[in-house]
């Protein structure tokens, strides 16, 4: 089993201003023994062949990716190059574009933020192989609920990712795949359900401190 984060932003971020490194990312996730991360910044590509030689010698696998924003939600693409992340501005270029060996994940899809997707998620559901349950959840308190309800009525894996804007975030949710160690063998593994979810509320001190961190400091 891969332990694997699909949504991360480190570094050079177009909607916030990061304190740390992809590298510093990378070398945590080493030490924490993820085997599987994709750096997913907003509308950019954060991935170089240096990056992902940097990342294996560490032992893991750097998928390149992005959030992007398309009709002004937020999608994730995996396995994204810089010549298709200029294509896609909307769910009919995603379409047009999906057999490139993307995958797509609903990120926190039904979460009160206007950029999470809502209906455009069940609208274009044939379009995401995933759906991202969140991290940023209380034990009385959560917006995965739907995610969940949504991923068993269309039969869509969910994967859990830590939208990590903050060392503090990372780790706090994350899947683990059954899967080889190659970007194929874990894209098919989570389009086969083969994904475990490890997960746990955030306490509410450390909930409001990450908030406060990433939406009022950033």
């Amino acid at each position: 089993m891969l332990k694997s984060d699909f949504h991360l932003h480190a570094g050079t971020d177009e909607q916030h201003k990061l304190d740390y490194t992809p590298r510093q990312l990378i070398d945590l996730a080493c030490k924490r023994g993820y085997k599987v991360l994709s750096i997913t910044n907003h509308d950019t590509l954060t991935y170089s062949r240096e990056l992902s030689d940097y990342a294996k010698k560490r032992g893991i696998l750097l998928i390149p990716g992005a959030e992007l924003s398309i009709e002004g939600k937020e999608v994730l693409a995996m396995n994204l190059t810089r010549q298709l992340k200029d294509r896609i501005r909307t769910f009919a270029d995603l379409e047009r574009y999906k057999g490139e060996n993307l995958l797509i994940i609903a990120p926190h899809p039904f979460y009160p933020t206007s950029k999470a997707l809502h209906s455009k998620l069940i609208k274009n559901i044939g379009l995401f192989d995933a759906i991202e349950f969140s991290h940023f959840y209380l034990s009385w308190i959560t917006f995965n609920t739907k995610a969940v309800e949504t991923a068993r009525r269309y039969k869509k894996p969910l994967v859990g990712t830590s939208d990590c804007h903050d060392l503090e975030q990372f780790g706090c949710t994350y899947s683990l795949v059954d899967a080889h160690q190659d970007i194929d063998s874990v894209f098919e593994a989570i389009r086969k359900n083969k994904v475990k979810i490890v997960t746990k509320p955030l306490p509410a001190l450390k909930a409001a401190r990450i908030f406060a961190k990433i939406y009022l400091f950033y």
